[in-house]
């Protein structure tokens, strides 16, 4: 098993309450390593965020200048063909097969894989495996290949469920709906954090 701290990361929604600041500072606060900003609303919202949590916000791009100072670059799966790498390399990018995974080692730092669970968010929506499978699938790529970028995992992940994605060789999980779709986001985040602490013990 993986001996790295396992990574929680959030992921917005475009719910008002996902890009409400005070919100996303509360869960950077309360042990969140990362939110990924993914909306097609104005990002301006992000001027708002302290300075000490911008380096743990993702926004997304075709280009690493276009994203302001001190938040990191994220590179959507379906615009890695027509990115331009001139400025820099990502610190996370998205991925459907993991296939791809070791073809981004010394690209990215970090690697969302979706999705593992039926989807809270968006119903109807998800996996073609099994986790019992997945969990096969990272065992043999990890006997195969060193320094690969940190894996997270994406799609249902909840409270019920994220010792599992540990278990199956995960790196982390982001989490959308079990934050959004909550009576209170810093609360889910807690009840995840408890269940995690709880394996460990």
């Amino acid at each position: 098993m993986n001996k790295n701290p396992f990574l929680l990361l959030g992921i917005t929604d475009g719910s008002p309450q996902s890009l409400a600041i005070p919100t996303i500072q509360a869960l950077l606060t309360g042990g969140l390593d990362f939110m990924y900003w993914r909306t097609s609303a104005d990002n301006a919202g992000l001027t708002q965020l302290s300075a000490g949590f911008k380096p743990s916000v993702l926004l997304s791009a075709t280009k690493g200048s276009a994203v302001p100072a001190s938040f990191r670059w994220h590179l959507k799966d379906a615009d890695r063909q027509v990115a331009n790498f001139a400025d820099g390399l990502p610190f996370s990018t998205s991925i459907h097969s993991l296939s791809e995974w070791p073809r981004l080692a010394g690209q990215v730092e970090l690697v969302f894989y979706s999705p593992l669970f039926p989807s809270i968010s968006k119903p109807g929506y998800g996996p073609l495996s099994s986790l019992a499978v997945i969990e096969q699938q990272i065992s043999a790529i990890r006997q195969q290949h060193t320094a690969l970028p940190r894996l997270i995992g994406l799609g249902g992940i909840q409270a019920e469920n994220v010792a599992l994605v540990r278990e199956a060789g995960f790196d982390g999980a982001a989490l959308m709906g079990a934050l959004w779709q909550a009576p209170d986001a810093v609360d889910a985040l807690q009840q995840i954090r408890e269940v995690l602490s709880v394996k460990d013990g």
